[in-house]
């Protein structure tokens, strides 16, 4: 095989080198020296210290915890509440992650007792945004990739809040609640108790649970203390189960601020799952492909290659190489599979090798280069090129992406 014909190959296999290296590089990688060019950041370790955000969306469920809605008659219905959460996340390096959300959901909670003046309920409609430190295990006591890492994290909230009751029954009527228990559409003291209770439960009612008469409105800061989990489902999505117990800095977000022990300030427990999607920034290419951008799949770009190549070559080489053209195998198919098969055919005939030899000083070979000089002939053939594009690949080149651009170059201007 000729030296001409050994270029589509050449070209072809370094405009997909970096591609390929990107994806499938070995982790081996030469110690950096004066004279050799730093090896390219793989895509993992790029994607991993990548700069850009996640978003996530999720839903989820508040608990309560405050002055009221610990006498009898509480279920969880009493207490839980839906919420929603948006948010994004940066983590500038691998373990810590900065977080801001923003968060819509209801908080409520009622009791009952005999005592009429303790049958209290309220729902607080609630809006946060909050600010959060992530410390994450996976780059910390983890691998990076781990699919399963917890995390922990905390930081400062600001909530907004509506306060409503709910006073009335569904036909409009005020709920009167009486010492047996029940709840009627009149006061106790207007009729007797077992004149009542014998009368078939006349004018018993039943709550309507429509939290329609608005109390108060009003703002509070709040700290979270929180814990995650993430489990990763693709390099892009991944699925987070978190809790977080919220400390608030004010006791009116349940209406009733002036109820035994209300002085205590209000907690609440937000417990939810988001589905977080990573942003990836697309790795650039460190080659200059603009050299090649003539290139074709047609045979006859060989010759209008080096005819633009903006180096220049001597007449004489320009002659040598256009005989080469000449004598060309017709296929490119067959001459790349045949190049892979038997790589020492075709070649230059030997005392056409010497020849040219005789011009080559080993010690004039750049020291990037050296390593693929095989014979220490001071000329590297396009057998030794190949050779080290395989190392390459198997990983035991000290040789990098650039080094192999920058050899194939020189194959061609010595």
């Amino acid at each position: 095989m000729t030296n001409a014909s050994f270029l589509p190959i050449a070209i072809l296999t370094v405009l997909s080198l970096n591609g390929f290296s990107q994806s499938n590089a070995p982790a081996t990688t030469a110690p950096a020296t004066a004279t050799t060019a730093p090896a390219a950041t793989s895509p993992d370790t790029a994607k991993k210290n990548n700069p850009l955000p996640s978003v996530m969306a999720g839903v989820g469920v508040l608990y309560f915890n405050g002055n009221i809605g610990k006498g009898s008659g509480i279920t969880a219905y009493t207490t839980i509440r839906g919420g929603y959460t948006i948010g994004v996340e940066e983590r500038p390096v691998s373990f810590l992650g900065i977080q801001l959300d923003a968060m819509f959901g209801k908080l409520a909670a009622s009791e009952r007792s005999d005592t009429p003046s303790n049958n209290l309920n309220f729902q607080t409609n609630v809006m946060q945004f909050e600010l959060t430190a992530n410390l994450h295990l996976d780059g910390l006591l983890l691998k990076k990739d781990a699919p399963i890492a917890p995390y922990l994290y905390t930081g400062f909230s600001f909530m907004t809040y509506s306060k409503y009751t709910d006073l009335y029954d569904a036909a409009g009527q005020p709920y009167y609640y009486w010492t047996d228990g029940s709840i009627r559409d009149v006061p106790q003291n207007a009729y007797d108790v077992s004149t009542a209770n014998a009368s078939n439960n006349y004018h018993v009612v039943h709550r309507s649970y429509n939290y329609n008469t608005l109390v108060a409105t009003g703002s509070t800061e709040c700290v979270p203390i929180g814990l995650g989990v993430k489990v990763k489902l693709t390099d892009n999505i991944a699925v987070n189960v978190q809790a977080a117990y919220y400390f608030t800095f004010t006791n009116s977000l349940e209406v009733y601020s002036s109820v035994a022990n209300g002085t205590a300030k209000d907690k609440y427990l937000y417990s939810f799952a988001t589905i977080e999607y990573h942003f990836t920034r697309k790795q650039e290419s460190h080659l200059d492909e603009t050299r090649y951008q003539n290139v074709t799949m047609d045979n006859s770009f060989i010759q209008d290659t080096l005819k633009k190549n903006d180096k220049g070559i001597s007449a004489a080489d320009a002659n040598r190489l256009d005989s080469l053209y000449n004598h060309r195998d017709t296929s490119a198919v067959d001459r790349s599979e045949a190049f892979n098969a038997h790589p020492t055919e075709g070649a230059l005939k030997a005392q056409d090798q010497e020849e040219i030899k005789k011009s080559h000083d080993p010690n004039k070979v750049p020291p990037r280069f050296r390593p693929a000089d095989k014979n220490h002939d001071g000329y590297i053939s396009s057998q030794e090129i190949t050779e080290a594009i395989d190392e390459f690949f198997d990983g035991t080149s000290t040789m990098t992406i650039a080094d192999i651009n920058g050899l194939i170059d020189y194959f061609f201007d010595q």
